[in-house]
Formats: C-alpha cells, structure tokens, sequence
C-alpha cells in the first residue's frame, strides 16, 4: 500500500512568521494538532499542542518527508520513531499528511476491517434568496477569503449549461472552477454537478432566484438564506428551518437597530443558526466572518 492511500490530503500549512493567534485560530477551525511549517519548498517544522496547552514549535527532525508512491509501512515506521508527522509531497507542495495519531488508528482500523482511503468528500454550502439579494457578489468575496480551500463553484441560476460538460475545462471564476448548470437546482442535477467537481473540498451552490419556501434541501451539507437588510420583514421563521446560516446583505443600506430588532425573531426561534450581517462589494463589512464560517465547514471534514 502506497502513502497516498492513507494520508489525509490538502494539509493546512503555515508560513514561519505565522502569528501565535493564526495557528491557533487555524488549529481551532481545521480540528486538528499539526501544522507543518513550509517556506522555500520544504517543511522546516511543525507547530503541535505542548503538554501545558500552548503550542510548540518542533524542528524539521521531527517531520518525516515522503512522495505519494513511498510504501505505506516505510512512513509507518518512521512516525512509531522519532517523527511527529509526516509531510507527503506532490509536484513541489505539501499534498497529505499522516500523524502519529493517524498510524495508531489506522493500526487499530486494520485489525478491525483493514485499511481503507481517507480522501474525504467536498462539503457543499448552496445560498438561497430572492433576486438582488447579493448572492453572487457574496460568493465572490468568500472565494478571495479562501486561499486555504479547494473551492469551486456551481451556478444553478444559469439558463444552460456550462460548455465543459460537453468535456471542455469549466470556467473559472476567481480562479475557482465553475459548474453552470439550470438543472442543479434539483437533488439529482445538484449530484451530477457535484460529481463533475470531484477534487473540490468546498462547493458554492448560487441557487435560482426564489423564496426560500421555494428551496427546500437538494442534498447540500449546508444551506445559506440571503436576505437584503430592507426586506428582512419578508422572511418568517418558518421558512428557517432548514437553514444553518443567515447572511443579511446591504447592512451599508440600512439602519443597524432596524435590523436588529428584525433579527430578534428570527434569533429566537432558530437558536442554531449563524446570522452574518454583511455589506459585501461595498466596505466588505462582515464578509471575513462568513468567510470563516465556511473555511471552517471545509476544514473539519
């Protein structure tokens, strides 16, 4: 068995001069206890919990560097050693990593049902609402918040479908692929879709213009209401109820107490939901916020 049939694929990494409070935002959003350090190609050490809590930077020792086709016992072996972690490499970049914790849990997963893949599937996060509501220019702000993540695109409020499913490259927006495509406003259109952006971690579904009575779920891990500030009187608790986050648009537009006290309800009656005031295109109020929430989404899978 190779590596890469093992490795958790697109490790989050960090640069050397990374602050103390980004690793450990960064620890915190992606679930996990290693970040590789890479600057000039090459792994120069690894940032871990230490036994008081506070992080510790370990040396370029500790961090075993393998390519995808090493056999699997090799980098086994290597982390039952003196290593923390390794880094699997693939065309100049760091492409997976495997743990000490990862080694002892695969051991105990092979004695169980022997060793299977661990690439993981994309989270996907479709943003409903009425025309206007700023769905499209949101999405293009989250993608330029998102170096970290794979993101692509699918855009259902297309009137055909885009020319790479004739088996032509898809387009590209804010160098993210882009999936056009009227019929994913469906559950089985949304999969096909889906299918044709397999090496994504994060999907942005921009759905048809609509109500949100109109939307109900299709398959998506994630469902985003998009209301512009003025029209928040429109939109009644109910049709919340499958929503995990409400991001309120043109916040530059509208009076603050206003949309506060329209948010009160609608707070109280869906306690679970993220709200995220946004003015996204105009001074990108509250856009880094959102754009948090959904890198972390993508991260914890």
């Amino acid at each position: 068995m190779r590596i890469r049939d093992i490795m958790s694929a697109r490790p989050v990494v960090v640069r050397r001069d990374e602050p103390a409070g980004e690793i450990a935002r960064l620890m915190a959003a992606a679930d996990v206890r290693h970040l590789p350090v890479v600057e000039d190609g090459d792994v120069v050490g690894v940032w871990t919990p230490g036994p008081g809590g506070e992080h510790v930077l370990l040396g370029p020792e500790r961090v075993h560097r393998a390519q995808g086709d090493d056999d699997a016992a090799a980098v086994m072996e290597a982390l039952m050693g003196e290593a923390e972690i390794a880094v699997v490499w693939d065309e100049g970049a760091p492409a997976g990593v495997v743990t000490r914790a990862d080694a002892v849990a695969i051991l105990r997963a092979a004695l169980d049902r022997g060793i299977g893949r661990r690439h993981r599937r994309p989270v996907i996060v479709r943003l409903a609402g009425p025309a206007g509501a700023g769905k499209t220019t949101l999405l293009i702000q989250a993608l330029s918040r998102l170096p970290r993540v794979a993101t692509a695109v699918v855009q259902a409020n297309a009137s055909v479908p885009s020319a790479d499913e004739a088996g032509g490259a898809p387009r590209r927006l804010m160098g993210a692929p882009v999936v056009e495509d009227p019929h994913a406003h469906w559950r089985a259109g949304l999969a096909r879709a889906v299918e044709r952006l397999g090496d994504a971690q994060l999907i942005l579904v921009e759905d048809r213009d609509g109500t949100l009575e109109e939307s109900p779920p299709i398959g998506e891990d994630a469902q985003v209401a998009v209301m512009p500030a003025g029209r928040l009187g429109e939109l009644r608790a109910e049709a919340l109820t499958d929503v995990q986050a409400l991001v309120v648009t043109r916040m530059d537009e509208a009076d603050d107490v206003e949309v506060a006290r329209a948010l009160e309800p609608l707070r109280a009656r869906c306690a679970g939901m993220e709200v995220f005031p946004v003015a996204a295109g105009r001074d990108d109020r509250g856009v880094d916020g959102w754009a948090r929430w959904l890198e972390a989404l993508a991260l914890r899978r």
